[in-house]
């Protein structure tokens, strides 16, 4: 029942106590004694508990929460007595900058915090991880966390700030002023912008009794993170430890922190060991912040001293204004759904190959780079699009331009004069007159991707013309890297830089106002591919200038790992509710057959996991479309099925211009699998969707399947090829073009099923498809049971409809049968072949809970073996 007014003063007492009490028993012993009413006790711990687990169901459309774990629900989000959040907070909404992301903010933060320890518990030890995207304000959702967990009671917080100074020094600062400047009096801050962690003896005694904040930003570098261990250890010893419940927050935890020694099971790396040492200490809290968390989730299960994100996996969501993949490569549409502003923005820009090469280097031979025309391109677009925000703004703010072709540091020195020099021609040819290139270049760019796309204008040349001068005497080209004399350091007065790097500019560090990319470095992986595109972020205000110079091959490559972010977040959605979490159902990574996930010693927990396509709507996006047998052989095939259909079909009708066969025996959907032909590049290659298939079957689910056909009106369009697939009349063939970014001899058609097509079988309509959730599509689908296979006949001439300017004609040498599914729920039970996951059985087994056990049991000592 709802509390009262004494309830109410009641509940705000008890959160009061617990915060300033020893642990949260001493806290309601208290309100015993206060109250002397203990059924008015019992009210607000039942009032207090329903809240909490009111805001965690909340939270569980974004949150992996383990509803086994030994974290019992205890945060409620911010309270009326809160100091260090309310501060964050008016400082955020003060900034116009950030006020509109405010609410998101705040939901996601206190989401974070209810999932850790309560910090009044006599033991913490919290493993969790926040998944967020590059360049996306995950520092400002941990400095949000940190705010409200002060709050909460924790004391100590360790921010692990990645590898690189740069990195280190700009999370400093942002914490010093988002936090220990708003509330100086409260806080002691452990590390400054130029000190990273020595041993501050003298803050030994803070930790033990104060209930003062600290607060230490450290590198992952062995040296800091020995004086950091060393420090605490000496606490503990001396019992400062035991009323000071920690955080460490983790930034960029998949680099450095994950244990990749060579035999993992026997051996850790430096850095993974002091990592350990820290979170065995009795009462810390661990959680990862990544955007590339694939070597966390490979992580050792079994070791329960180590990282692996046991306790939970949160999702943060896109932010709103944040230019991500689909802004650059286009959201996932079907042709005959696609309008211009589907197809992403139109800011790619493609390097030559024959260019390419001259930035290859080798410590073998001698390097000798020059401007191509593809770099002068992108240097002219620099100084021309930061030219465009002077005259915007009014006044000028920092301004990058990122050239990124090597993780070698002599090339990258080399090539720093070479740009000063081509900067100095570039000047010399503005002031002889000739603005010829510049004029067309802006002009050329400007129609490609329209200002009013955006909401904004785009300034004339003319208007440029007058502000390039200063620009030019602006820019600073550096070097950033181990050996180059400059660094790459925002500070007060806004730069105007271009940045040749490679590993310091390639992950965590934030380029200032980018809006120029030359990116010709090639990744074998996933992670660190992901975490050079430096490009992603937020771009307010100038949403219409950003432009990447990158290969053909390297710009496929971004956009095959972009559906693996994707993926790898309906992997995490599997787990919502509390059905289940990391500790039993594992995250599944899609392979590649020229990537690796990652670096081969962080995937040595790994092992193959079966495809499982429950709840999902996969379809052939790449065809062969020069080899005749193959296209043929799949048309042979789907005759096949659809003769088998017309004969074992439950019901035959009309939708639309779709003809849908219900109640079609699983045995001819095998057949027609066995003999269709999917591309090397399909989900479905390699018998995946077989095998998925199959291992259904043997569950009793998937018995019985819905087919659909669907065709071009003939009403409308008389013209309208048509082909033999067996039925009763010939089908009009449908259009689908192939993107112009294609192989030369495999087509990419982008996305072939629309909405409507993902419940055709159902009867809905365009409209009712259109507005519908992802959620309810996929409701109804689990209520009708029976997945759903689209053929889609495809014209060989298919021609793109001329607003389509990044599509070109299909060119196949046979007409192409495409084909999508729309799943329902696996069987219950059933976890259905190229993905890995880390074997989570490994922590299931006795042996593990009780390696689990005793480690608990040593957290809880004083023994230094234990602790080191």
């Amino acid at each position: 029942m709802a509390l009262n007014a004494q309830g109410l003063a009641a509940l705000d007492t008890l959160e009061v106590l617990i915060k300033t009490s020893v642990s949260k028993d001493a806290a309601i012993n208290t309100l015993r004694i206060m109250l002397n009413n203990d059924g008015l006790v019992e009210d607000v711990l039942t009032e207090r508990d329903l809240i909490i687990k009111q805001r965690l169901a909340d939270a569980h459309d974004v949150t992996v929460f383990d509803e086994e774990s030994e974290t019992e629900p205890w945060y409620a989000g911010p309270q009326p007595h809160d100091v260090f959040w309310p501060s964050l907070k008016a400082k955020l909404q003060a900034d116009p900058g950030w006020a509109n992301a405010v609410p998101s903010l705040d939901k996601t933060s206190t989401d974070v915090v209810s999932l850790l320890a309560d910090p009044h518990s006599e033991t913490i030890r919290t493993r969790g991880m926040v998944l967020g995207y590059v360049q996306s304000g995950k520092t400002a959702n941990f400095t949000a966390t940190i705010a409200k967990a002060a709050d909460a009671g924790y004391r100590l917080f360790i921010v692990l700030s990645g590898v690189h100074n740069s990195l280190r020094r700009q999370t400093q600062l942002r914490l010093d002023s988002q936090l220990c400047d708003l509330r100086p009096a409260d806080w002691v801050q452990l590390t400054d912008e130029f000190g990273d962690f020595g041993n501050p003896v003298k803050a030994l005694p803070l930790v033990a009794g104060s209930q003062l904040r600290l607060l230490a930003v450290v590198k992952k570098n062995v040296s800091r993170l020995t004086n950091l261990r060393d420090w605490l250890l000496d606490a503990h010893e001396k019992g400062g430890l035991n009323k000071c419940p920690v955080l460490i927050i983790d930034d960029e935890a998949d680099q450095a922190s994950p244990n990749s020694a060579r035999d993992a099971e026997l051996d850790q790396t430096a850095i993974n060991g002091l990592l350990v040492d820290l979170l065995g200490l009795p009462r810390v809290a661990y959680v990862g912040y990544t955007a590339t968390p694939f070597a966390n989730v490979l992580a050792n299960p079994a070791d329960p001293r180590n990282i692996y994100p046991r306790d939970f996996i949160y999702s943060l969501p896109k932010p709103a204004g944040y230019f991500g993949s689909e802004e650059l490569f286009g959201a996932p549409v079907a042709e005959p759904e696609e309008s211009s502003d589907d197809q992403g923005h139109n800011m790619i820009r493609f390097v030559p190959e024959s260019e390419a090469e001259a930035y290859k280097s080798s410590p073998k031979s001698p390097y000798s780079p020059k401007v191509t025309p593809s770099l002068s391109d992108a240097i002219r677009w620099f100084l021309l699009a930061t030219a465009a925000r002077r005259f915007r703004n009014g006044e000028a703010k920092h301004s990058s331009m990122l050239i990124h072709t090597t993780m070698r540091v002599e090339p990258q020195n080399t090539l720093v004069p070479v740009i000063r020099k081509h900067v100095k021609d570039l000047q010399k040819e503005l002031r002889s007159g000739d603005t010829t290139k510049w004029q067309n270049q802006w002009e050329s760019e400007v129609q490609r991707e329209p200002a009013a796309r955006h909401n904004l204008v785009a300034p004339s040349f003319e208007e440029l013309l007058g502000l390039l001068p200063d620009v030019l005497t602006d820019t600073k080209v550096v070097a950033d890297n181990s050996a180059s004399p400059e660094r790459l350091i925002y500070a007060a007065d806004p730069a105007t830089v271009i940045a040749v790097g490679g590993n310091t500019l390639s992950r965590g560090l934030t380029l200032e106002g980018l809006v120029s990319s030359f990116f010709l470095r090639t990744a074998g992986a996933y992670d660190s591919a992901l975490q050079m595109g430096r490009w992603f972020g937020y771009r307010r205000g100038y949403e219409d200038l950003p432009r990447v110079w990158t290969t053909r091959k390297l710009k496929d490559d971004f956009q095959f790992l972009a559906e693996i972010e994707s993926d790898l977040r309906s992997e995490i959605k599997r787990y919502e509710g509390g059905a289940a979490s990391p500790r039993d159902v594992a995250v599944r990574i899609q392979t590649h057959p020229r990537m690796q996930v990652t670096s081969p010693l962080k995937m040595q927990f790994a092992i193959k996991a079966s495809a499982s396509f429950s709840e999902t709507h996969p379809q052939t996006t790449y065809f062969d479309r020069t080899d005749p047998e193959i296209l043929a052989g799949n048309i042979e095939a789907t005759k096949e099925l659809l003769s088998a259909a017309k004969n074992d079909a439950l019901d035959e009708g009309i939708y639309g211009e779709r003809i849908v066969f219900k109640g079609v025996p699983a045995e001819s959907i095998l057949s027609f699998l066995d003999r269709y032909h999917f591309n090397d590049k399909s989900e479905m290659s390699e018998g995946m969707l077989y095998d998925y298939v199959k291992t259904q079957l043997e569950f009793g689910a998937l018995r019985e399947w819905n087919i659909a056909v669907v065709s071009k009106s003939g009403q409308s369009d008389r013209s309208a090829e048509t082909l033999d697939l067996g039925l009763e009349q010939r089908v009009n063939l449908i259009t689908r073009s192939q993107l112009a970014s294609s192989d030369p001899d495999v087509a990419n058609i982008g996305t072939l099923m629309s909405r409507v097509d993902r419940v055709l079988d159902l009867g809905w309509t365009a409209s009712q498809a259109k507005t519908a959730s992802d959620a309810q599509l996929q409701e109804v689908r689990n209520t009708e049971g029976r997945p759903l296979l689209v053929i889609y006949p495809i014209d060989k001439d298919s021609a793109p409809q001329p607003h389509l300017d990044r599509r070109k004609k299909l060119n196949a040498a046979e007409h192409v049968v495409g084909v999508a599914f729309s799943f329902p729920a696996a069987a219950a039970g059933s976890e259905p072949k190229n993905a890995i996951q880390v074997d989570v059985s490994m922590l299931n087994t006795d042996e593990a809970d009780d390696s689990l056990n005793a480690y608990v049991d040593a957290e809880g000592s004083h023994d230094k073996v234990a602790l080191g």
